[in-house]
C-alpha cells in the first residue's frame, strides 16, 4: 500500500567499514553504532543535457553521479572519526592521532521515521566521508550548543548484483519502507543490507563431511557452505572440538570471496575420534541468525 506521509525524525545511525568492493564480491564489518543524529540530507548530483533537432527539443539525457549525505550529530566519538578517517587511534590513552591517515570506505544506515510511526530504513553501501568542521563559542546567557555535520560521498558499488530477471547492476543504496507488505527490518542494522532478488532465503549449512559421517580420514577438508553470504568475521564463530576430550582442535579458517563457504584447515586428526563442528552465532548480510548447530564425523 502506498504510503505519503511526510518525514519528521530520524535515528540510528550506524556505520560499517567496507572489507571488499571489487568484481568478485562486495563485503562490509559488522556496523556500529555512530552518534545521535539531527539531520540527514542526501543530495544526489544530476545533470540534464537537452538534444535540439528541427528546431525543437528532441531528446533528454539524464547522468547521476555520486551523491552527497550531510549529517548533522551532536558529536561524534573520537575513535569513530579515527576509524573512518584512517587515523590512529590510541586505546590505552583515549587518545586520537591526526596522522596523515587514508580516508575509509564505510557503509551508512540509518532510518527515517514518518508522522504516522512508520520508517524508512536506508543503507548507502559505499562512502567516505569528509573531516569535519568543528566549531567552538563561549558559554553566555543564551545556550547555543555546537554540532558537528560529516560529509560523506555516497558511490556506487563496483560489485554488481542481479536486481532482477534481467537486471545486473552496482548498487548506491538499499531501502525499504515498513509500510510496505512483505518488507521487514528485523536484523537491519546487525549487518550491511545488499540486495536480493526476491528477498533473501533462510540461511542453511551444509558441512563437509555430511553430519554423522563415519570412515573419515584424518585429514579430510573440513568446510561449512551456507546458502547466503555471511557477514563479515562470522566465520570466525565456526570451530572444532574433540568429542571425547572436549578439547578445541586448532584451526586456520578462510571464506570464499563470495563469503559462502568456510574452510577448516588443520594438522591431522585422530584416527578412531570423533569430531565436532560446531557453528555458533553466525548470520549473514542480511542479518538472519543461522541457529547454533553442532555436526559429527568419526575419523576411520
Amino acid at each position: 500500500m502506498a504510503n505519503y506521509k511526510s518525514t519528521v525524525g530520524v535515528d540510528s545511525v550506524y556505520y560499517a567499514l567496507v572489507t571488499q568492493d571489487d568484481s568478485s564480491a562486495y563485503a562490509a564489518g559488522t556496523p556500529v553504532y555512530l552518534a545521535p543524529a539531527m539531520t540527514i540530507t542526501n543530495t544526489p548530483k544530476v545533470n540534464t543535457k537537452v538534444q535540439y533537432a528541427d528546431n525543437q527539443p528532441f531528446d533528454a539525457m539524464i547522468s547521476e553521479g555520486a551523491s552527497e549525505l550531510m549529517v548533522e550529530f551532536t558529536n561524534v566519538n573520537l575513535s569513530a572519526l579515527a576509524t573512518m578517517l584512517g587515523k590512529v587511534y590510541d586505546a590505552t590513552a583515549m587518545r586520537m592521532y591526526d596522522n596523515g591517515g587514508t580516508p575509509q570506505y564505510v557503509a551508512v544506515g540509518f532510518r527515517a521515521k514518518k508522522s504516522d510511526g512508520t520508517y524508512r530504513y536506508y543503507w548507502f553501501l559505499k562512502t567516505m566521508f569528509e573531516t569535519p568542521v568543528e566549531e567552538g563559542a563561549t558559554i553566555s546567557d543564551t545556550p547555543d550548543p555546537k554540532s558537528v555535520k560529516l560529509k560523506f560521498t555516497a558511490l556506487r558499488t563496483i560489485f554488481q548484483w542481479a536486481l532482477s530477471g534481467s537486471v545486473t547492476d552496482s548498487v548506491r543504496r538499499v531501502l525499504g519502507d515498513t509500510a510496505d507488505v512483505g518488507f521487514s527490518s528485523t536484523g537491519w542494522f546487525a549487518a550491511v543490507q545488499v540486495p536480493a532478488y526476491g528477498g533473501p532465503g533462510a540461511l542453511t549449512c551444509t558441512p563437509t563431511p555430511a553430519n554423522g559421517a563415519t570412515g573419515q580420514t584424518t585429514t579430510v577438508t573440513i568446510t561449512c557452505v551456507f546458502s547466503n553470504a555471511l557477514a563479515s568475521g562470522f566465520e570466525n564463530n565456526i570451530s572444532l572440538t574433540d568429542n571425547g576430550t572436549k578439547a578445541a582442535i586448532a584451526v586456520t579458517r578462510s571464506i570464499s570471496a563470495d563469503r559462502k563457504t568456510v574452510t577448516l584447515a588443520h594438522s591431522a586428526l585422530t584416527s578412531a575420534h570423533v569430531y565436532i563442528i560446531n557453528v555458533v552465532g553466525v548470520k549473514d548480510t542480511f542479518g538472519q541468525t543461522f541457529a547454533d548447530t553442532a555436526y559429527n564425523f568419526t575419523c576411520a
